[in-house]
C-alpha cells in the first residue's frame, strides 16, 4: 500500500468548526481510495467462519495488525463465549465515539457456494461491486471506521474525537460475550455516542439510521413423566411427555402467534404516533416476504403496512423446535418418557427477559404444568435510542451532506442483538451496503461507490461531534 498510513506526520486536531481540514480529509479518501479498496479484499479474503477458529485468530491478528498500522493502538483479547476481540484505539480530540463491528461471516444460513460467480472469499471486483461473503455484514462496515479514522491522519491531521472500535468475534447471534467484555473494559468503551453496523441503503439510496435492536430470550422446556420408555398399551394409565409438552406449549401460545402468557407484554413500549409515523417512510418488500414463504398473506391479513410496523415493535414467541419419542420410519409402540422444546421470544424495548421467564414460570404452574423445567439458553436486553436525541439528528445531517438524499430514520428494528449493554449513550445504525446486497447468500457485495461514502460520511460525523453539534445533551 505505498508509505505505511502510520508513518504520517499529523498535526494537532482541527479546530472544531474548521471545514477547511474536514474537506481535506474527504478528499484523503478518494486519494486513497484505492488502498482503501485493496486492504478491503485483504480483509474478505479470511474465512472468518465461527466454525474455524484458526481463521478466526488469524482475522483478528490482520485486523489489529492493520489498526496499528494506520496509527491505531489494538489488542487481541481473548473472551469467554466468544472469538477473541480486537479493541483499537484511535487518538484525536475529546470527544469519543465508539463503533461497534463485527468480524465473523455467515451469521444466518449463507447457502451453497457453488452459487456463487466467483468464490465468496476471492473478494473479486466486478461492474463497480466488491463480491465476498461478510463484505456488507460486516468487513465493509469494520474497514469504512479505520479508514474514516486513518483519513484525517493521511491529510496530516489528527481526527478531531478519538475512535474506539470494538470488533467482536461473537460464537452466537446474541453476542453472549459482549456483557462480560464491555463491564471488564468500561473505561476503554466510554464514549458520548455510538455507531452500530446493522444498517444499508434502501432501493432509493436514502440511507437508514437504525436506532435499536430487539432482545432475545432463547429457552429450552423440558419434562418427564417416566423413568423410560414403556408400552403404549398402558397409555390409558400413564402420562406420554410429548402429550404433556405438546399441552403445556399449546396453553402459551396460539397458531396465530398470540401470547397466552399473563404478563408476557408488561412493560412493553408503545410506538408513538411520531414513530409510527417514521416507519410509515421505511421500504417493506412484503411481496418478496410472502414468494420467499410461499404464502398469499400474513398472518391476520395485515397489509404490507401493518406488516411493516409489526414486525418491528411486537414481541413474539416462536416454537422453534419440538422433539420427543421414537421417530423411526417404522410403527412404533410406546409412550414417550421424556421430550424438550425450544422457544424463541424476541423482545421489544422495556421488557425485561428475566420478567418474562418469571412469568412462562408462573403460566406454567398455575395451568398444571409445574413438571415442565425451563433452561434459559441465550438472552439479551432490547435496546432502543430515542429519535429525538440530539445525535441521531447529528448522523442524520452528516447523512444529507454525504448522500445529498433525505435519511430514513428506523426508530424499530426486526434486528436480535445485544446492543443494550451499551445503551447508557445514544446509538445509531450506519452502513455501507444496500437492501438488496445478498447479505449471507451467495453473492453478497458492496458497491464501491457506497463504501467511499460510507467512509465520508463517518468523517462527518466525526467533525459534528467535535464542533458539538448533537452530543452536549446526551454525553
Amino acid at each position: 500500500m505505498g508509505d505505511a498510513p502510520g508513518s504520517t506526520q499529523v498535526s494537532t486536531a482541527p479546530a472544531a468548526n474548521d471545514r477547511t481540514a474536514v474537506e481535506a480529509a474527504l478528499a484523503a479518501v478518494d486519494a486513497h481510495f484505492d488502498e482503501f479498496v485493496v486492504e478491503l479484499q485483504e480483509l474478505c479474503r479470511f474465512r472468518s467462519r465461527r466454525q474455524e477458529p484458526d481463521q478466526m485468530a488469524a482475522t483478528a491478528q490482520w485486523l489489529a495488525e492493520t489498526a496499528r498500522r494506520h496509527g491505531a493502538s489494538a489488542d487481541v483479547i481473548p473472551w469467554e463465549h466468544s472469538h477473541p476481540y480486537v479493541l483499537t484505539e484511535m487518538p484525536g480530540g475529546p470527544k469519543r465515539l465508539l463503533h461497534f463491528t463485527h468480524y465473523d461471516v455467515e451469521v444466518e444460513p449463507a447457502g451453497d457456494d457453488s452459487d456463487w460467480v466467483s468464490g465468496p472469499y476471492e473478494a473479486a471486483v466486478r461492474d463497480g461491486a466488491l463480491y465476498a461473503r461478510g463484505v456488507a455484514d460486516d468487513k465493509g462496515v469494520i474497514m469504512s471506521r479505520l479508514h474514516a479514522a486513518a483519513a484525517w491522519r493521511l491529510a496530516g491531521l489528527t481526527p478531531p474525537v478519538t475512535n474506539v472500535i470494538i470488533m467482536e468475534g461473537k460464537q452466537m447471534l446474541h453476542s453472549p460475550g459482549l456483557g462480560s467484555f464491555t463491564a471488564a473494559h468500561a473505561e476503554q468503551l466510554a464514549s458520548d455516542a455510538a455507531l452500530w453496523e446493522n444498517s444499508w441503503r434502501d432501493s432509493e439510496g436514502r440511507p437508514l439510521l437504525k436506532l435499536g435492536e430487539k432482545g432475545v430470550l432463547y429457552l429450552r422446556l423440558k419434562v418427564r413423566t417416566l423413568p423410560r420408555e414403556l408400552t403404549s398399551q398402558n397409555t390409558a394409565l400413564l402420562a406420554s411427555a410429548t402429550t404433556r409438552l405438546v399441552g403445556a406449549l399449546a396453553g402459551m401460545v396460539t397458531p396465530d402467534g398470540t401470547v397466552l402468557v399473563p404478563g408476557f407484554a408488561d412493560g412493553a413500549r408503545k410506538p408513538t404516533d411520531a414513530e409510527l409515523a417514521l416507519l410509515g417512510e421505511i421500504e417493506f418488500d412484503g411481496e418478496f416476504l410472502r414468494r420467499r414463504a410461499g404464502v398469499d398473506g400474513f398472518i391476520g391479513d395485515v397489509d404490507d403496512r401493518e406488516a411493516a410496523v409489526a414486525i418491528r415493535t411486537r414481541p413474539t414467541m416462536t416454537i422453534a423446535s419440538l422433539t420427543g419419542g421414537d421417530d423411526r420410519d417404522d410403527v412404533t409402540l410406546g409412550i414417550p418418557a421424556e421430550a424438550s422444546a425450544k422457544v424463541e421470544v424476541r423482545l421489544v424495548a422495556g421488557q425485561d427477559p428475566q420478567q418474562v421467564v418469571d412469568a412462562i414460570r408462573v403460566h406454567l404452574d398455575g395451568t398444571g404444568f409445574a413438571d415442565v423445567e425451563i433452561d434459559v439458553m441465550a438472552t439479551s436486553r432490547p435496546s432502543l435510542t430515542d429519535h429525538r436525541d440530539p445525535f441521531v439528528a447529528l448522523v442524520a445531517d452528516a447523512a444529507r451532506r454525504t448522500y445529498d438524499a433525505e435519511p430514513v430514520i428506523e426508530p424499530y428494528t426486526q434486528w436480535i442483538g445485544n446492543q443494550g449493554v451499551l445503551a447508557d449513550r445514544p446509538i445509531v445504525g450506519v452502513g455501507v451496503s444496500r437492501a438488496d446486497s445478498g447479505v449471507d447468500g451467495p453473492n453478497e457485495q458492496i458497491l464501491l461507490e457506497d463504501y467511499r461514502a460510507g467512509i465520508k460520511h463517518v468523517i462527518e460525523i466525526m467533525a459534528a461531534m467535535a464542533a458539538g453539534n448533537g452530543t452536549e445533551e446526551s454525553a
